[in-house]
């Protein structure tokens, strides 16, 4: 069960990291005139859709790329004769 609480708590630690840096969010903090805290986080939703999608179509691309990799690794041999001969 702590394994689980782990996982989660660097899950969001991750994504709030991320998010900061990609600029999927911004945190502004105030005081206003009566002495009061104010914070306000306003969330990019375009900007995390949109780097969502391009993330995944690069893993796409990429898992796409090895399997067409493995495709030509598993026909050369076969081509070229250096599988045994019985």
């Amino acid at each position: 069960m702590r394994n689980l609480l782990a996982l989660a708590a660097f899950c969001v630690i991750t994504f709030a990291t991320v998010g900061y840096f990609q600029g999927w969010y911004m945190v502004k903090a105030d005081i206003t005139s009566d002495g009061k805290r104010n914070i306000n986080i306003d969330f990019n939703t375009k900007k995390i859709t949109s780097d969502i999608g391009k993330g995944t179509e690069f893993v796409q691309e990429k898992i796409k790329t090895i399997e067409e990799n493995e495709k030509k690794n598993v026909k050369a041999p076969e081509e070229s004769g250096s599988a045994v001969k019985r």
